[in-house]
């Protein structure tokens, strides 16, 4: 074989290839079978989506039970997805970049201002985005369907833990008066997340992405050891009168490092009012996210952990 034939004959091959691995790409993106999504298993509560960069995967947590998974494609090198913990800033079902030529970006949820989103796309088995979080695109529509303004999403480089753990029994403790913040006309209707910050040892209330109250508290919270993010869920209160506490009992998700076994039982220490404030919002199914990351709307370390994004004029998005 001379030359000229063996290049035609190579790039022959590489064309085959290409359009092999183009119509697996396009399989996979359509495949009904390419994710999972049992809603009956839980019909109402509050929704928390994880995300693993590791191993390229979605979670959705209905009140605490996992409903659905799939596989994503994040950003590719360069333009890697960031970490941290997020709220969904708005909703668009027929979205189109304004930065990747009027590119159609089905059923957007926009995770940060500078253009970071979770929306249908596509799916080579790799990180190939500009830094959105790619899903299968009937797993999107569905996922859009039971996701509000202000629905949690975790998003870390950990491999989650998908199965529910032991029960972590926290009990809020009225403590010394504090310098508390409390706005709920900020926002006054939707479900609450609440986030813990061990560096700065206070505790926000979150609704619909917006932060309405929070309070310094005196606990070091979980191992202080542990390090990263993790993801809980409220299952129940039980008021003990006589110690004038209020012991509530959390379940661990995914999207965490703090890989407990067994119950623990910890104390958040907090102004008394804010602990009746707790006690009134707090309610099974509510989603409480642990980091060990400082609050702040800024970049945190390697590879810029986010926590609490707060909302911006939409005329200010730049995709």
């Amino acid at each position: 074989m001379n030359v000229n034939s063996f290049l035609r004959f190579a790039a022959q091959i590489s064309a085959a290839a290409f359009l092999t691995c183009s119509a697996f790409a396009e399989d996979r993106q359509h495949n009904p079978n390419s994710f999972t999504w049992n809603p009956k298993l839980s019909e109402s509560g509050p929704v928390l989506v994880t995300v693993s960069l590791r191993s390229q995967v979605a979670a959705v947590y209905r009140n605490g039970i996992k409903i659905g998974s799939c596989e994503i494609s994040a950003g590719r090198k360069g333009h890697e997805t960031p970490t941290g913990v997020f709220h969904i800033l708005n909703k668009d079902a027929n979205h189109h970049s304004k930065t990747y030529g009027n590119a159609p970006m089905p059923y957007s949820e926009r995770l940060t201002w500078d253009g970071v989103a979770l929306h249908a796309g596509g799916l080579p088995g790799y990180p190939s985005s500009h830094g959105c979080i790619h899903l299968p695109y009937e797993f999107s529509k569905k996922l859009f369907g039971i996701t509000h303004k202000g629905t949690t999403v975790v998003v870390t480089n950990d491999t989650p833990d998908v199965h529910l753990s032991a029960n972590h029994r926290v009990a809020f403790q009225g403590g010394a008066a504090a310098d508390f913040t409390w706005n709920p006309q900020a926002s006054p209707q939707g479900p609450i997340s609440l986030l813990f910050s061990k560096a700065d040892k206070r505790l926000f209330i979150v609704r619909n992405g917006i932060t309405i109250g929070e309070c310094p508290v005196n606990t070091s919270f979980f191992s202080k050891k542990a390090k990263g993010t993790s993801a809980f869920v409220f299952s129940g209160w039980k008021v003990e009168g006589r110690k004038h506490t209020a012991e509530s009992q959390w379940h661990q998700v995914g999207g965490a490092r703090d890989n407990h076994t067994t119950a623990l039982n910890e104390w958040f220490k907090l102004d008394p009012r804010f602990q009746h404030i707790l006690q009134a919002l707090v309610v099974p199914g509510t989603n409480l996210v642990v980091t060990s990351e400082s609050v702040t709307k800024q970049t945190r370390s390697d590879p810029g952990f986010r926590v609490l994004q707060g909302p911006r004029e939409e005329a200010a998005e730049k995709k």
